[in-house]
């Protein structure tokens, strides 16, 4: 702009940037006048354009007269509505339900709307007070901010998210009321500390991450199975940065923390959002860790970190016992069968399953004592031992060996014995008999 009148110098004083050109000029009129040009020039040697308001109602005209490099712009404004819009705008920032006022460069308020006034009267100041907020540090064009006010005699504080606008050589401040969010914000981080102390003496390790994946919640179990300080944690650290943390302390298993590192960690955040993630990560140290991923209100996730070691070797420690124990009556030559108080088979020697020719290991259902006995009389004569054999089987109470001779279709004869041992478990065994001859189908007692 190399001149202007009194009018248009009102106008430009609007505008925070030093030198008032072109673009600030199009800002101005486009939302009146849409067809006004973005570039200064014109392809004609003189050209004259006069712009209507796209307002119906607003009888404004733009005369935009250019040659060679200069461009004169004339606007003749529709007074009448122009006082009409400016009493409407007053009217709606005076009456806005929200403090908003207008400060100097000193920061002191030249304006100030009804609910402003209303504060200031409220929290017990005089009218005359001009200056209620601190906005020192607050500059037009910054995100809002959350400023304190008290009322006169310190005894309660209101919050309020301000924001900050430049008007020319003023500043427009607009307050929102954040009592709520604020009282809000100081439950959640109440809560949190009741979570915090609850979960403190858990042994398991808790990471609650919120809706935007920042740690919001952990327990010292989490630091010590994990290696991490409590102030890296403390630190609200998101969840990959926490994964990353994990890889390189190696506390997960290298097939994650080689390749498609992120890819593999998406995949559990996934799972876990889904409420399915729950994986046995075993450690290079040796430690294995359970790790269970589940959803939480709003969008949060939690993550548990359990350390089943011992868990785990016990449970190698059992099943090398068991491994071990059928090692060792399969070198039985008699065939055995144990049977729980419930009539349920524990286990078979290899004898039992080579003279029966059956596997009860193999089978999906539970194999009892009802399926052996039926088992055993398909391969056998007709014998009446069986429902006595099933009675000492379960018998509770005076419990006695027992012992029977039976003959298998093939004419062998075979010496069954049933034997109580402790915790309710009965031995089935069955031997050749060692001569036949004097052997008849029938049973024996032996006391």
């Amino acid at each position: 702009m190399i001149d202007a009148n009194a009018t248009a110098l009102k106008i430009c004083a609007e505008f925070p940037s030093p030198a008032f050109d072109w673009s600030d000029l199009n800002q101005y009129l486009s939302a009146r006048f849409p067809e006004f040009p973005r570039a200064q020039g014109s392809l004609h040697p003189r050209d004259v354009t006069i712009l209507q308001s796209q307002d119906p109602s607003d009888a404004s005209t733009l005369t935009l007269d250019q040659w060679d490099d200069v461009a004169r712009v004339t606007l003749k404004q529709d007074d009448t509505l122009d006082a009409t819009r400016r009493t409407a705008i007053l009217q709606a920032m005076f009456q806005a339900p929200n403090p908003v006022w207008k400060s100097d460069a000193d920061g002191m308020a030249v304006w100030r709307n009804a609910a402003y006034k209303d504060l200031v009267a409220h929290l017990g100041y005089s009218p005359k007070l001009r200056r209620l907020f601190d906005v020192t540090n607050l500059l037009p064009g910054d995100p809002p901010k959350r400023l304190c006010v008290s009322n006169q005699n310190g005894t309660k504080d209101s919050w309020f998210d301000v924001t900050a606008v430049q008007a020319g050589s003023n500043v427009m401040y607009y307050a929102t009321e954040a009592d709520a969010l604020v009282s809000a914000l100081d439950a959640q981080r109440s809560f949190v500390r009741v979570l915090s102390k609850t979960f403190a003496h858990l042994a398991i390790g808790l990471a609650i991450f919120d809706r935007d994946r920042q740690l919001i919640l952990f327990n010292p179990a989490l630091s010590k199975m994990t290696d991490i300080g409590a102030d890296f944690l403390s630190n609200h650290c998101d969840l990959y940065t926490f994964f990353d943390q994990l890889r390189e302390r190696h506390i997960m298993p290298a097939s994650i923390s080689q390749t498609n590192w992120r890819t593999q960690i998406n995949t559990v955040i996934t799972a876990s959002q889904e409420g399915r993630y729950c994986e046995t990560w075993t450690l290079p140290s040796g430690a294995t860790y359970r790790i269970t991923g589940r959803p939480h209100p709003d969008g949060s996730l939690a993550f548990l970190f359990e350390d089943i070691t011992s868990e785990i070797k016990l449970t190698r420690k059992f099943r090398t016992e068991i491994e071990n124990c059928h090692n060792v009556i399969d070198t039985i030559e008699s065939a055995l069968a144990l049977f729980a108080n419930s009539g349920q088979l524990t286990l078979c020697n290899q004898a039992y399953r080579q003279l029966w020719k059956s596997d009860p290991d193999s089978s999906f259902a539970d194999y009892t004592l009802h399926d052996a006995i039926g088992h055993w009389q398909e391969d056998c004569m007709p014998s009446s031992i069986w429902s006595e054999l099933s009675q000492h089987v379960f018998a509770t109470v005076d419990r006695k060996r027992w012992e029977a001779v039976i003959t298998l279709k093939s004419r062998a004869v075979l010496k069954v014995k049933v034997i109580p041992i402790t915790g309710g478990l009965t031995v089935v065994s069955f031997d050749k008999a060692p001569s036949s001859s004097n052997m008849q189908n029938t049973s024996h007692l032996t006391l």
